[in-house]
């Protein structure tokens, strides 16, 4: 069976809501920031620092701050509503393990109810007495968190008896009586582990199993939850209201005598589309919580979206264009306000409610100030506009003027208020004017507003993303070498929307930005320092003091290059040392280096080792140390400021000092075997290194031997492969020993220091297929290293933000480095500045800093939304269709009413429409200057585009031209596919297909043909020299033909088509079987029949074959590749003998898979956040199988064919992980898709995702499977045939000792409780027949029986075995 692999490369970094409060400490204020199923945690300390992020087993949609009376520090309810399931979960801090507690979750499920259409509600008392959730119409639940009598303390959240389930916990009070309440599943961590209640030991039994403690900790920043032992609970409350369509829910601040009675606010839409105010109070005179009708306003605007409780149990009612303030027996207050949709608000000040900040759907910041009497109603309201920030979809006002804007369509921000103008607003991007002004009117000049907002931090996010394509898939380097232009695995994206649209590039690994390039020929390692040079050179009264030196060591000679920098910061012309000097440029250099007082050089050659002085008229050779017999050699030498470590003759290592202006000899040691490598580095950072580590031939051994006396410390067998390099580092206060393997491999060791150094971990991974190099840096202020190889990479250790608790691997943007320096230098002191070595050049570049994703925006005009976008590779430029809303004020009609109907001038477009191409950066690594732009027709809006090549097709209608044409094909065109809509029209009953060829050299597009369908332009897809169309509910095959009328024009014509159902919104194709996505019924399968008749006729045909008949609203379908790819690249072998390099054979898939049935394989993405995988035997096309289903948790908007990384094949697991495709979401997470393509293996992962689902707690505590299973309004299932990336790799996270544990299935404590449960599962079973049963009151869940020992279930697997896969997985993004 194939499985589907899903990975977040980009996670979703949209904010569904924000909140603010002293969470961790009493005088420490805390964000908590909600994206997707992550809650991130920040400290405001000045500016917001990232403590943690925590994943949940579901899409968090919003948060609340619980703050009573009795506690110091708040909770905080986290709800997920998605798909029909709502679960919460109530979160505190536990100030000792420093980590987030899980106080009580649970899930509401009401079979009988109707989910509410609209957003799902949920709202908090203000005195922390009740929670009330709108999940279901005309249904509200309550939560009573304090007796509102105050005789008593309701612990109640959250459990349900009413009319359906609800379930969760919290502790009661201690005089609470247990009987009276039914029994509630627990669950609690024993050693670490999360064990369901039907596997916990009694208290009082002691089975003699112990399993190892753990806190709850993934690596800092990155934090489980930790359960609690709750007791039974008080049941929930589900009571109804009359209202079916709630637009909002807010509770109230009452005064009077009734203000012990918590009281909430409903605005509604009743049955003829009018809203009003409902309020109600929650009674308890009857010993029950019951809603009680308090009063209804009158009607309000029908553009009401909004209410903000106000005192006195007044509310105001933000409509679009309006302000109204509604109370009990009082006259409405009512201001106007800006024209704009509110998205979000924020109190200022949340005890006097004077001061309130409002965000619109523009992007503008106000201030509601509030005037109150001496009663408390407001008499008067004043709105002041603050400024422009992103559309803002939650505000938190931290304090002290600091308040968090997080947004859906653009970055987050935190900005500064202030009570004086701080100059005026800034645009918000460099303003193009052919996008920033779509219709070609000149640009006015016109004051802009006061700001009293300055921007303190930005956030990057990526949401919506609208359209992606990946730049430069060929895998050459496209720059002609270039180091810095590689584009491979790029990633440009259409995001953003409204206020700050742009186009952000999104590239793996590390890019290296040249700063200047040499051609230089041979090189074969370099080195580079900087030399303190006081008094060198004195011109126009500036001291020279510093003086970069480069030296590169060829095979048979050596070359020195450099520059002077000058105190003031310049720079003299980089020069190259002359022959003349005391450096020896006869032999080459084996290593050169600085000494520790910065002024002299050390030059280490196989004749002697050479010390060197700067002086005003060069340098001067200060000592020279040779060996005793000049007839044997050096090979190998590493230098540490003083010191000087030397390999003689193949075994003998010896160890010199430099003492003032002298070498000394100190100590010597011979070895078993020749000397392969070798490195000194000082682990405790005080410039004098402990050790010295030396590579072995042969016995491919690492020995550290002790300084100064060589006294052997420790012995590393690193096992198979050839050592070419040894590095000693410190990566995030861990010692390492690197080893670099002739194979490509790299080998590196976690040290203990002390007495005696231990290895305490060892690890290796496949970086690529030819001799690493490796050589330390520091990249941007963190220690890394620089990995040269054919497919280099850099090496760094988490930070804190990250959260990861393990050595990271960084691919670098260039290929085929054969090594790498560091350079120091006053002009970039900021910067990591490295000089890198190719075959024929040098390059000295700026990397960028060490992460796994790097994200490069190219912001576009406010309003220019980028709506589809395609790269021509061929012409190294991009293709950008964009969408322009027209206000009033910038309806020029000039450039449309030149051949336009009366209609135009009548009824003006909303909105416009331009095709515009942009030039490729950097070799088409992501988009740069505008070029040309086209403006679509009125009423016309782009829809679908991509590029093609079009084949000339023989007429079939002339006689004369049924032979093929001769005319050269129509190459690298872009396709254009439109949707017009005129006024009074429901839907799109017309559209267009353009052909928009480039023209480089004029630098114009032009419209070469076109094709009028009756219908939007839903997708293009190029196919055999011909595209692919869904027009409407029809999908059509146009080709390339000549015209009709005759001559030698050609024109895009309709070759056959066929009949979908409602509107084919996407399309995709492999081979000759092509899959349509429909809007509403969701796949059709199609195959491509070609017939050549008697008269050489071609004839077209697409037949179907077979449809998916679930009813589902498909947005995105995809073509699985097949198992095997015969152009897949298969890495260069170094024979380790030989050091020959020999491609490796690739085996036949039958030898791997066996001669199993051929099957067409498709992925499909539906409006419910689920994907689902379908498959299409050849030998039987009747119908589809469903092979997988999955519940992602957001909604993909694209998928595109294509990687991150290059697909080289795994030498460790050459066949089985493929990453062939990427998608981008609605939430902006850009996700990887793999192919696990072998079936055991893909059981195994598998194994290992269940048990790190049901053994590792999470925050909240909700359940995975019932995450993950497919939900519709049609079906539900269970998960299968699909990975969990994300889950799978917190693998890597754990320490070794829980890996073992995970990947025994919870050890025999876990197994011996299995056993008993799997019994009283089968009793109960067989008297109920029902897969979920309840025995005994325990809710006993089937899919957490499958946690499993993996080495049992699959023989012959260990746990490095499965290390190895996981670390596989993760170079595949």
């Amino acid at each position: 069976m194939q499985y589907q692999y899903i990975v977040s490369a980009h996670k979703a970094s949209s904010v569904t809501s924000c909140v603010s409060g002293r969470f961790r400490a009493p005088k420490e204020t805390n964000l908590l920031v909600a994206k997707g199923n992550q809650l991130e945690l920040f400290a405001v300390l000045g500016l917001v620092q990232l403590v943690g992020s925590y994943n949940f087993h579901g899409q968090i949609t919003s948060l609340h701050v619980i703050h009573p009376d009795d506690r110091l520090t708040c909770l905080v309810l986290v709800m997920s509503c998605e798909a029909a399931r709502y679960k919460f979960a109530v979160l505190s801090w536990d100030a000792t393990e420093q980590t987030i507690l899980t106080e009580s979750s649970g899930v509401i499920i009401e079979h009988t109810g109707r989910p509410a259409t609209e957003t799902k509600l949920v709202a908090v008392d203000y005195e922390c007495r009740l929670v009330i959730v709108y999940a279901y119409q005309g249904i509200v639940h309550l939560f009573p968190l304090v007796g509102m009598s105050g005789d008593s303390v309701w612990r109640s959240l959250i459990r349900s008896t009413g009319c359906d389930r609800m379930s969760g916990y919290l502790p009661m009070s201690d005089d609470d009586d247990e009987e009276q309440f039914p029994y509630i599943v627990h669950e609690r961590l024993v050693g670490g582990l999360r064990i369901p209640s039907y596997l916990q030991p009694d208290d009082d039994e002691d089975d003699g199993h112990r399993v190892p403690s753990w806190n709850g900790s993934l690596g800092k920043g990155k934090m489980a939850a930790h359960a609690v032992r709750s007791s039974d609970m008080y049941p929930a409350l589900t009571r109804y209201i009359r209202e079916l369509k709630v637009i909002d829910l807010q509770f109230i601040r009452r005064g009077g005598s009734f203000a012990q009675r918590p009281a909430f606010a409903v605005l509604y839409e009743d049955a003829n589309m009018a809203r009003q105010v409902h309020v109600y109070s929650v009674d308890d005179t009857l010993g029950e919580l019951r809603p009680q009708s308090l009063w209804t306003s009158d009607h309000v605007d029908q553009t009401s979206n909004m209410i903000v409780p106000l005192l006195r149990g007044a509310v105001l009612v933000v409509s679009e264009d309006a302000l109204t303030v509604v109370a009990a027996k009082r006259a409405p207050l009512s201001i106007s306000k800006r024209a704009a949709m509110a998205t979000a608000f924020e109190w200022v000040d949340i005890k006097s409610l004077e001061r309130l900040l409002l965000a619109d759907d523009t992007g503008i910041l106000s201030l509601i100030v509030f005037e109150y009497d001496r009663n408390g109603h407001v008499k008067n309201m004043v709105v002041e506009r603050l400024g422009t920030t992103s559309v803002a979809s939650g505000l938190s006002y931290m304090s002290d003027g600091w308040l968090f804007v997080g947004s859906h369509c653009g970055d987050h921000a935190v900005v500064r208020l202030y009570t004086e103008p701080r100059g005026e607003e800034a645009e918000l991007c460099d303003v193009d004017d052919i996008l920033a002004y779509p219709l070609g009117t000149s640009r006015v000049e016109t004051e802009r507003p006061s700001t009293f907002i300055e921007l303190a931090e930005s956030f990057p996010n990526l949401a919506p993303v609208v359209d992606l394509c990946i730049a430069g898939m060929s895998g050459n380097d496209s720059t002609g070498g270039k180091i810095s232009g590689g584009s491979y695995g790029s990633i440009v994206a259409c995001t953003g929307q409204r206020t700050t649209p742009a186009l952000r590039l999104v590239r793996n690994g590390v890019g290296v930005e040249s700063v200047a390039e040499i051609d230089v020929s041979g090189v074969v390692d370099a080195w580079s320092f900087t030399a303190e040079i006081p008094g060198l050179a004195e011109t126009d009264s500036v001291e020279l003091t510093r003086y970069v030196v480069m030296v590169l060591s060829l095979v048979d000679c050596t070359r020195v290059m450099g520059w002077a920098e000058l105190s003031s910061g310049d720079s003299v012309e980089l020069e190259e040392l002359s022959a003349s000097e005391s450096w020896r440029f006869g032999e080459l250099t084996l290593v050169a280096g600085l000494t520790r007082d910065g002024q002299h050089a050390v030059q280490v050659t196989p004749s002697g080792v050479v010390m060197l002085q700067p002086t005003s008229t060069g340098w001067r050779r200060c000592a020279v140390w040779e060996p005793s017999d000049r007839l044997v050699a050096i090979s190998a030498a590493s230098i540490c400021g003083d010191q000087i470590a030397v390999a003689i003759g193949g075994s003998l290592v010896a160890y010199l000092e430099v003492r003032g202006t002298t070498i000394e000899y100190v100590a010597q040691k011979q070895l078993s075997h020749a000397v392969s490598c070798i490195d000194m580095y000082s682990w405790n950072g005080d410039q004098r290194s402990a050790y010295v580590a030396v590579g072995l031939w042969v016995s491919n051994d690492v020995v550290l031997l002790a300084l100064p006396s060589l006294a052997p410390a420790l012995t590393i067998s690193v096992g198979k492969g050839l050592l070419r390099s040894v590095l000693m580092c410190s990566l995030g206060g861990t010692a390492y020993v690197l080893v670099g393997g002739g194979d490509g491999r790299l080998h590196h060791f976690s040290m203990a220091l002390g007495d005696r150094p231990k290895v305490t971990e060892r690890k290796n991974v496949r970086l690529g297929s030819r001799p690493l190099a490796l050589s330390r840096f520091i990249n941007h202020g963190e220690a890394s290293v620089f990995a040269a190889s054919d497919h280099s990479a850099v090496l760094f250790a988490h930070r804190p933000a990250d959260g990861l608790g393990r050595l990271m691997c960084a691919n670098v943007d260039a290929q085929d480095i054969r090594c790498a320096a560091a350079v120091q230098s006053m002009m970039y002191p900021d910067d990591a500045l490295l000089l890198l070595v190719t075959e024929s050049k040098l390059t000295l570049g700026r990397a960028d800093p060490a992460q796994r994703l790097h994200v490069r925006p190219r912001p576009l005009p406010p309003w220019a939304l980028p709506h589809r976008l395609a790269f021509n590779a061929a012409l190294v430029v991009y293709g950008v269709a964009t969408i322009h809303p027209l206000d009033g004020e910038s309806r020029d009609l000039a450039p449309w009413k030149a051949g336009s109907s009366e209609l135009l001038s009548r009824t003006p477009p909303p909105e416009a429409a331009r095709f515009t191409v942009f030039g490729g950066d950097g070799g088409g690594a992501q988009p740069a200057d505008i070029l040309d732009s086209l403006l679509l027709q009125p009423y016309e809006i782009p829809e679908s585009l991509c590029v093609a090549t079009l084949t000339s097709m023989q007429r079939p209608s002339s006689r004369a031209d049924r032979r093929e044409s001769q005319m050269a094909p129509l190459e690298d065109v872009f396709m254009l596919g439109t949707s017009i809509v005129l006024p009074g029209e429901d839907d799109a009953k017309r559209g267009r297909v353009l052909v928009l060829e480039w023209d480089a050299r004029a630098c114009r597009i032009s419209v070469a043909g076109s094709f009028a369908g009756m219908g939007a332009v839903y997708s293009l897809l190029p196919f055999r020299g011909m595209v692919l169309a869904t027009i409407g509910s029809r999908l059509l095959l146009l080709g390339w033909q000549l015209q009709t009328s005759g001559g030698s024009e050609y024109e895009l014509v309709a070759l056959c088509s066929e009949q979908t159902q409602i509107a084919a919104l996407s399309v995709a194709a492999h081979g000759d079987y092509i899959i349509v996505g429909d809007v509403m019924t969701s796949v059709f399968v199609f195959h491509y029949e070609e017939a050549v008749s008697n008269s050489g006729l071609v004839r077209r045909r697409l037949a179907p074959v077979a449809r998916d008949y679930a009813g589902v609203w498909t947005t995105s379908v995809a073509a699985v590749p097949p198992p095997l790819c015969t152009e897949r690249l298969y890495p260069d072998m170094i024979d380790e003998e030989t050091g020959i390099g020999g491609r490796v054979p690739v085996p036949h898939h039958s030898q791997v898979f066996g001669s199993g049935e051929q099957r067409e394989r498709f992925l499909v993405a539906d409006a419910y956040c689920n994907v689902f995988r379908v498959s299409l035997s050849r030998a039987a096309e009747s119908r589809l199988h469903v092979e997988g289903r999955w519940h992602l948790g957001d909604q993909v908007n694209v998928i595109r064919r294509g990687s991150l990384v290059m697909d080289l094949a795994d030498p460790e697991f050459p066949d089985v992980f493929r990453a062939n495709m990427v998608f981008g979401t609605v939430q902006g997470a850009i996700g990887v898709i793999a192919s696990v393509e072998d079936g055991r293996i893909g059981r195994i992962l598998d194994r290992l995702q269940t048990n790190m689902a049901h053994l590792l707690p999470t925050p909240g505590l909700w359940d995975y499977d019932d995450w993950r299973s497919y939900v519709s309004d049609q079906r539900s299932s269970r998960a299968y045939g699909f990975l969990d990336g994300d889950l799978i790799e917190r693998f890597l996270d754990l320490s070794g000792e829980m890996q073992r544990l995970v990947f025994e299935g919870g050890g025999a404590l876990v197994d011996a409780k299995r056993r008993e449960a799997a019994e009283r599962i089968k009793k109960a079973e067989f008297w109920t027949g029902l897969a979920r049963v309840e025995v005994e009151g325990e809710a006993v869940v089937l899919g957490q029986m499958a946690v499993s020992d993996i080495s049992a279930r699959e023989e012959g697997v260990t746990l490095d075995y499965v290390i190895g896969l996981v670390e596989c997985l993760t170079r595949l993004h």
